[in-house]
């Protein structure tokens, strides 16, 4: 920034986001941080107790204490198979590997199809963290607007198409998360999932699905999910135990054809996801305990939205906010009479950690919005720190904030890791 320019919160946001170190992942090791409403961290009184699978795991150390197989113990891929059956997902072992979570599965897959100035479609907006795994890949971005039955699949249509007449290069892969989306808890609809399908086979790219928080849902009937839908391996699935089991296991999967699998796994150089974990993995399915500590964070869950909702709607009254039916997150539209990334800032200066929906956009945002994530604090918790963004919230709208203010603020956010 030249001394010529004008200084206003966002660009003094933007530039101390460029200037910043990597994130560190703030927050939970920061005692200022009085109330957590930012990354997907699971419910702690939810975590499960592993002992009895760890004691097994670690009865078998000429296994789990070695190297791993690059595509993941064949055990755990099999029951991966039975459990993302129920979903009406048939696979075979072979279209499975074992991957360090699903951030890990889209890198892979970014290794595999993208070269530098390749395109990618997206939502807008989409999943904060996957914008920086694209962008370390140099990709262009083609983002896409939602509406309540998610992805604009007739807009979407329409630029493939002009693309495609003006002889210019079209995409390589669409990445989105269907269920519960991140950020803004959109369920995308059957017939919006069998017309994208339908786009990729015509159009030629192929489809990531990030499926975290589909078995989180607190109401309604479940769509099946697009890779049930894939007849033709267009659909990459990615899985993960974070949000249903523990972020901490680091146990994800990649559902998708031989050959992708295949290539993927060339690109796979971290000497195989731990065994130790993908055991006791192993052990809780086969067990049957991952159905039931699924029902058992779906019934708390829900009382975390109730609660944020009902704190949104007493404290910040002016914000609109969708109901989703299941996931983490809540996408919370601010007025354009307060800016979300000051709001966020200054938030987070007072002990309120969110996000600005700034993040989760790979462009210029369309929406003046906050991600607040309603998984990781208790809910008689929950209202306090409403309560404290609403104060901060309506001493912004009446007084504005300083420039030495938003300057801090902007220092402090930069630094923030996200999940």
């Amino acid at each position: 920034m030249t001394d010529s320019e004008t200084i206003t919160p966002r660009n003094l946001i933007s530039l101390f986001a460029a200037r910043s170190a990597p994130p560190t992942g703030m927050g939970h090791g920061d005692e200022s941080i009085d109330f957590d409403f930012s990354d997907g961290y699971a419910f702690p009184k939810c975590l499960p107790d592993i002992t009895r699978e760890a004691s097994a795991a670690a009865a078998l150390r000429n296994e789990t204490m070695q190297y791993a197989d690059v595509f993941g113990i064949d055990e755990l891929r099999d029951l991966i198979c039975s459990y993302v059956a129920s979903d009406g997902v048939q696979c075979r072992r072979e279209n499975i590997m074992i991957v360090n979570g699903a951030k890990h599965g889209l890198d892979l897959a970014c290794r595999v199809f993208i070269e530098p100035g390749d395109t990618v479609i997206v939502t807008a907006p989409t999943y904060m963290t996957a914008i920086s795994i694209l962008r370390t890949h140099e990709v262009d971005f083609l983002p896409i607007e939602q509406d309540n039955q998610g992805l604009r699949v007739d807009i979407l249509e329409q630029k493939l198409q002009n693309a495609l007449d003006a002889g210019e290069k079209l995409p390589k892969l669409l990445f989105d998360v269907p269920d519960f989306h991140n950020p803004t808890g959109i369920t995308m609809s059957l017939e919006r999932r069998r017309r994208l399908i339908a786009l990729a086979e015509r159009f030629g790219f192929f489809i990531v699905e990030d499926d975290p928080y589909r078995r989180i849902r607190f109401e309604g009937e479940p769509v099946p999910p697009l890779k049930s839908l894939d007849k033709n391996g267009v659909v990459i699935a990615l899985g993960t135990a974070s949000k249903i089991l523990a972020p901490g296991l680091r146990i994800g999967w990649v559902i998708a054809a031989d050959e992708i699998i295949e290539r993927m796994a060339a690109q796979k150089s971290d000497g195989g996801t731990s065994p130790f974990n993908q055991r006791i993995m192993i052990e809780l399915l086969r067990g049957n305990q991952i159905s039931h500590h699924i029902d058992q964070v779906t019934v708390e869950l829900r009382k975390h939205r109730d609660v944020m909702l009902d704190s949104l709607a007493r404290y910040l009254p002016e914000i609109h906010v969708r109901k989703p039916e299941g996931g983490y997150y809540l996408w919370a539209r601010i007025p354009q009479s307060v800016d979300a990334d000051v709001l966020a800032a200054l938030a987070l200066q007072n002990g309120v950690k969110v996000y600005s929906g700034r993040k989760c956009y790979p462009l210029e945002p369309q929406e003046n919005a906050l991600r607040i994530c309603f998984s990781y604090e208790d809910e008689s918790r929950i209202p306090d720190g409403i309560a404290r963004l609403g104060n901060i919230y309506d001493r912004l709208k009446k007084d504005g904030a300083s420039e030495n203010a938003i300057r801090a603020a902007a220092e402090r956010l930069s630094k923030m890791g996200s999940y």
